[in-house]
C-alpha cells in the first residue's frame, strides 16, 4: 500500500492508523476521552465498550442485538448493550491490507430462519472474496452450519479494494458492493464480478431479471451494475426501492451515487462528475482535502426512515455519509442535491446505521475499536392538563404528577372553569378552588380565587387566568409525587380544567408522569388529558393510559365499565386510539415491557413516540358508558 493510489483507498495505511492511536495514547487512556461534536440537542453514547480489533461493518438482529465485523475474522455481538464475550463465529481470513471479514447481512426471515450471511476474504490459495451463509444457534453460529454462498473471482497481489458490504434489498435479493482489486479494466468487463454491484438469491442462485443476465456468463450473470472503484458502503431508503452506493474514489472525488440497475459508473474512465452520456454521474461529490467537508475515503451509508423517529422531522428521508479520513459525517438531502454538516472529531468512522429506535449508530476502528449511539436529546413535559367534569365526593377532579430530578421544580398550577366558556364548553364550573397536595396528603398550598394571593408573581409568569373566580398558584417543589384537586366552591358541579405548568426548565428535573381522575360523561363531559413536549428536539416515547373497572378495588363505586382511549395531535388529527389494551399484539408487548400492563383487559394503553409539541388524550366510554376514569401519560424516555 505504498503507492499514492494505495493510500488514497478505503482504509488508511495500518501504519498510519497505528500512529495515529500511539499519538493519542495520552488522552484516550479512558473507554472515551474525546466524544463527536454534534449539533445542539444531540448527544452520544458508547455501546459494548472497546472491542480491541479493526471494525468493517455491523447490522442489526431483528430483536436488538447488534453484530459487529472485526476485519481480523470475528463476528462479535452486543446484546442489551454489553459485548459478548464469545464470538458468534471466528474465522479463518486474510486480513491483509483490506482484506478480512467486510461485511455482514441478516436474512430478511430472521427470526424463523436464523440465517446471516457474511463476506471475507478466504485465507487460502486461491485468495478471494466470499459470501456464506450461517445459521445462528443463540448468540453463536451453529457448528458446520457455513454454506458457500458465492465464491468471488481470484485476488491479484493488491489488497486493497475489495469492497465487501452485503445488504438486503426490497425485493428481498441480496446486493453485494465488490471492489476492483486496484485494477481499474476490471469494472468495466463483464467477465468478472470486481468493481460490480452484484445481485443474487438468497441461496446463491442468479436472478434471471438481473440487467446482464443475457449478455454475461455463469456467475457474471450476477452483475447488477458496473464502473464502480470500491463500493465499501451502500445503503436502501426503507419503505422504498431507492439505493444509494458509496464509491471510494481515486485522486480527486468521492461519490454518492443513485443505485439503477444496469448503470455504468464510469470508472476507471471518469471520476466525479461527468457529461459522458454513456457513464451514470454521482448524485453527490465531494473533493479531497483535509477540512470538514473533504476528506479521502467515503463510508457509511444510512437513510433516516426508521419505524420510530427520534430527531427532529426535518432529518427524515435524509442520508448520512461519512468520511474515514477527517472523521466527520454529513447529511445529503437527496431532494436538494445538497449536504450539511452532522459531527466531527471521529476517529475513523466506517459504518453508519439507524436503528430501530431511531438513533444513529456509527462504527469508529481508531480509539479501540467503538460503536456509539447518537439520540436527539428527548422533549420533556412542560405543560399537562386534565379537563374533565368536576363533581361532589369521589366525582371531583384529581390531576396527580410525578417530579423527578435532582434539583426543585418550581411549577404554575392552575383551576380553570368560567372562561372555558369561551371555548365552546357547556356548563362551565363558575368558580373552583385549587389544592396542591404532596403524595402522603399533607397540604401545599390551596387557593380559591387567584388574585387572593401571589397576583404579581402568577401574573408575571405569564400565567394570569383570565376570569378572577378562577384559581392558580406557584409552588417549587422537590422530587416527589403530587396532587392538584379541583372542586367547585359551595359544592359547585361543572366542567373545569386542572394545569401544570414547568416554570423553570433549566433544573435538572422534569415534570414526568401525570393522571387526572374524574367523572366521564358524553359530550363535553369526557375526560381529556392535555400535555406540551419541548425544551428539547428529539422525540420521547410516551405511554398513555385509561383505566376504569380496576378502579373498583380502590374503593370507587361508580367506576368506568369499558374506557376506551384516543391520542390526537395539536391540529386534532388522530395519532392513536386503542379500546382492549390486548388487542394489538406489538402495542400489548411494549406497554407490557415498560411494566404498565392495565390490570383488567377492558382497559385501554397506548405506546408511542412523540415529537415536542401539544397532544391530547381523551376517554371515553365505549357505547356512552358513563362512569368513574382514570387517565395517565407516563414519560418512558
Amino acid at each position: 500500500m505504498g503507492s499514492m493510489k494505495a493510500q488514497r483507498s478505503f482504509y488508511l495505511p495500518s501504519s498510519t492508523i497505528l500512529a495515529l492511536v500511539v499519538a493519542a495514547s495520552f488522552i484516550l487512556v479512558s473507554a472515551r476521552a474525546i466524544a463527536a461534536n454534534l449539533p445542539t440537542g444531540f448527544t452520544e453514547v458508547q455501546v459494548g465498550g472497546n472491542l480491541s480489533g479493526s471494525l468493517t461493518a455491523m447490522a442489526f438482529a431483528p430483536d436488538g442485538r447488534l453484530f459487529v465485523c472485526q476485519q481480523g475474522g470475528q463476528l462479535r455481538v452486543i446484546k442489551n448493550g454489553v459485548l459478548l464475550s464469545t464470538p458468534f463465529v471466528s474465522l479463518t481470513v486474510d486480513s491483509s491490507g483490506e482484506r478480512g471479514l467486510l461485511g455482514i447481512a441478516l436474512d430478511p426471515n430472521f427470526t424463523t430462519n436464523h440465517y446471516l450471511y457474511v463476506y471475507y476474504t478466504v485465507a487460502t490459495s486461491p485468495i478471494h472474496n466470499r459470501v456464506s451463509r450461517f445459521t445462528a444457534a443463540g448468540d453463536t453460529a451453529a457448528p458446520g452450519s457455513e454454506i458457500i454462498i458465492l465464491n468471488l473471482d481470484n485476488l491479484s497481489s493488491a489488497t486493497n479494494h475489495n469492497g465487501g458490504a452485503i445488504h438486503f434489498g426490497p425485493d428481498g435479493k441480496l446486493y453485494i458492493g465488490v471492489g476492483e482489486n486496484a485494477n481499474g479494466a476490471n469494472a468495466q468487463s463483464l467477465s468478472n464480478l470486481l468493481g460490480k454491484m452484484l445481485r443474487i438469491n438468497a441461496d446463491g442462485t442468479i436472478p434471471p431479471d438481473n440487467p446482464f443476465y443475457n449478455t454475461a456468463t455463469g456467475n457474471n450473470r450476477a452483475i447488477w451494475a458496473l464502473g464502480l472503484r470500491n463500493p465499501f458502503t451502500f445503503a436502501f431508503q426503507p419503505g422504498t426501492t431507492r439505493l444509494f452506493i458509496n464509491d471510494v474514489g481515486e485522486s480527486t472525488y468521492e461519490e454518492i451515487n443513485d443505485g439503477i440497475a444496469g448503470s455504468n459508473y464510469g470508472w476507471p474512465i471518469t471520476e466525479g462528475p461527468t457529461s459522458n452520456s454513456a457513464f451514470r454521474g454521482p448524485i453527490y461529490f465531494y473533493g479531497h482535502g483535509t477540512n470538514n467537508v473533504t476528506g479521502c475515503a467515503i463510508v457509511g451509508a444510512a437513510f433516516y426512515n426508521p419505524p420510530v423517529p427520534q430527531f427532529p422531522s426535518s432529518y427524515s428521508g435524509k442520508y448520512f455519509f461519512a468520511d474515514l479520513c477527517n472523521g466527520w459525517i454529513r447529511v445529503f438531502d437527496p431532494s436538494a442535491g445538497t449536504a450539511t454538516g452532522f459531527a466531527t472529531g471521529i476517529v475513523n468512522p466506517v459504518d453508519l446505521h439507524v436503528g430501530s429506535d431511531g438513533a444513529l449508530y456509527y462504527l469508529a476502528r481508531g480509539s479501540g475499536g467503538q460503536v456509539f449511539r447518537i439520540s436527539a436529546l428527548p422533549a420533556q413535559a412542560l405543560n399537562i392538563s386534565g379537563r374533565a367534569r368536576v363533581e361532589i365526593g369521589e366525582g371531583v377532579a384529581i390531576s396527580g404528577f410525578i417530579i423527578t430530578g435532582t434539583e426543585p421544580k418550581r411549577v404554575g398550577v392552575r383551576g380553570i372553569g368560567p372562561s372555558l366558556a369561551n371555548f365552546g364548553v357547556s356548563g362551565p364550573l363558575a368558580d373552583p378552588v385549587i389544592q396542591l397536595s404532596r403524595g402522603d396528603g399533607s397540604l401545599v398550598m390551596a387557593n380559591d380565587n387567584w388574585k387572593n394571593t401571589q397576583q404579581a408573581e402568577i401574573t408575571g409568569a405569564g400565567l394570569a387566568p383570565s376570569n378572577d373566580k378562577e384559581a392558580a398558584l406557584i409552588a417549587t417543589l422537590t422530587a416527589g409525587n403530587y396532587t392538584a384537586i379541583v372542586t367547585g366552591k359551595n359544592g359547585g358541579t361543572g366542567v373545569a380544567l386542572a394545569e401544570v405548568y414547568d416554570l423553570d426548565q433549566a433544573a435538572d428535573s422534569r415534570l414526568a408522569n401525570v393522571s387526572t381522575r374524574a367523572q366521564v360523561g358524553t359530550g363535553s363531559d369526557v375526560l381529556i388529558g392535555g400535555f406540551i413536549t419541548g425544551n428539547k428536539i428529539g422525540a420521547t416515547r410516551v405511554a398513555v393510559r385509561a383505566l376504569g373497572p380496576s378502579l373498583q378495588q380502590f374503593g370507587i363505586a361508580n367506576p368506568l365499565p369499558d374506557p376506551r382511549l384516543e391520542l390526537r395531535n395539536a391540529n386534532g388529527a388522530l395519532l392513536a386510539s386503542n379500546d382492549n389494551w390486548q388487542s394489538d399484539a406489538s402495542q400489548a408487548a411494549l406497554i407490557s415491557s415498560y411494566g404498565l400492563a392495565p390490570p383488567n383487559n377492558l382497559e385501554s394503553a397506548i405506546a408511542i413516540s412523540l415529537a415536542p409539541g401539544p397532544y391530547t388524550a381523551i376517554v371515553t366510554g365505549k357505547n356512552n358508558q358513563t362512569g368513574i376514569g382514570l387517565i395517565e401519560i407516563y414519560d418512558e424516555q
